[in-house]
């Protein structure tokens, strides 16, 4: 007889499981430098208390092709906030434009409209006033207010649902999941939640639905300094 108070979860951590990004958190009052990260991924699947006839609560081969490609599609990119409150993001995504030349017999008093391809640009304007362009090709545009670690895991757990298909984890009996995104050796967040029905899928992906609305308390150290 089966016992319903056992349950059966996995758990995976690849060295697959990575990508690089730059970026920097900014909240009111305070921005980061620019800088990088070699993130990692980790997740677990929460089953039920029995497994399937397969002997899985889900084929690992599944669940590495898709977090693989999730990593794959964020790696080498600055990661753009573009829900965030205290940056300003304007995005060209770029088309035709035109310079001005030379015309073929080199009478430079006339000008010769030579079509080209503008790749299009970031620019983001800081509370501080800083000011950054990036190349639109090097942004990652991500539905996050702040590129914290926390809300990276939301954004992979959403990616992963998507890539896994819901009704392929209801089937196996996944209740839950879990996403760790670490930045650095023993520095890492995770979020957990229970797979969200399709009605509530779009809300369950609000992450200023996760964020309070309390004021932000002074810290009793100094992060000036701090490298990673």
């Amino acid at each position: 007889m089966t016992d319903l108070t056992t349950q059966f979860s996995i758990h995976l951590a690849k060295d697959t499981f990575k990508f690089n990004a730059s970026h920097f958190v900014a909240y009111p009052g305070f921005r980061e430098r620019l800088h990088g990260h070699n993130y990692r991924v980790a997740m677990t699947l929460i089953g039920s208390h029995e497994i399937g006839r397969d002997g899985y609560v889900l084929d690992f081969g599944c669940v590495k092709s898709v977090a693989k490609k999730v990593c794959k599609e964020m790696n080498e990119y600055f990661l753009v906030p573009t829900l965030s409150d205290v940056l300003k993001i304007t995005i060209d995504e770029g088309g035709d434009s035109y310079l001005c030349g030379q015309c073929e017999d080199n009478s430079d008093h006339i000008d010769k409209k030579l079509k080209s391809t503008h790749p299009g640009t970031v620019t983001i304007q800081c509370e501080d006033g800083s000011r950054f362009i990036f190349p639109r090709q090097d942004c990652l545009l991500l539905p996050i207010m702040h590129s914290t670690c926390e809300e990276l895991a939301i954004y992979v757990y959403s990616q992963l649902l998507k890539g896994l298909n819901r009704d392929y984890l209801e089937s196996h009996g996944v209740s839950a999941m879990e996403v760790t995104v670490s930045e650095s050796t023993g520095q890492d967040a995770t979020f957990r939640r229970q797979i969200p029905s399709r009605e509530e899928n779009g809300e369950a992906f609000d992450v200023s639905s996760y964020i309070t609305k309390s004021p932000i308390p002074a810290m009793p150290c100094s992060i000036e300094s701090e490298a990673a």
